[in-house]
């Protein structure tokens, strides 16, 4: 009870940081999901939080990594994790561990916008490469976009 506690209050404090930009808040989330997972190793939802947090709001790819693992090896399909460790993986320049996250998205993602988005992540790595992308001539930019 007292994980879910705080993993409440670090949602609160980055929504706060999202609201104001202010980096001091994502910390005070990044404290609270830290909190969760030390009361409850198996607390799938905050490592994925503060997987996200890390990415999207810290810069921290390494991080991200991490916990995006974590739930993965807690749940595998958890899709959303794949998606996100992906853009992680993508910022860190490792094409091909990317490429896996967002291909494995496509076999286990149901959410129509984010398949679409997995396959626009997929475009650009193999325009990047300097391979064509089937069916995708477009370049669109998802390095801000959260698969929930």
């Amino acid at each position: 009870m007292l994980s879910r506690f705080y993993r409440r209050l670090a949602d609160a404090h980055r929504h706060f940081g999202n609201l104001y930009g202010n980096r001091d808040e994502y910390w005070a989330a990044v404290e609270n999901y830290t909190r969760a997972t030390l009361r409850d190793p198996n607390y799938v939802q905050a490592y994925y939080s503060r997987g996200v947090l890390y990415w999207r709001e810290l810069g921290n790819h390494y991080r991200s990594i991490q916990d995006l693992t974590r739930v993965l090896e807690l749940d595998p399909s958890w899709a959303q994790a794949y998606f996100n460790r992906g853009l992680a993986h993508k910022l860190r320049n490792e094409v091909d561990k990317a490429t896996a996250d967002f291909e494995r998205y496509l076999a286990e993602g149901t959410d129509d916008f984010w398949l679409e988005a997995a396959r626009r992540q997929l475009a650009e790595l193999s325009e990047d490469m300097g391979k064509p992308a089937p069916g995708h001539e477009t370049r669109s930019n998802e390095e801000g976009a959260v698969c929930q």
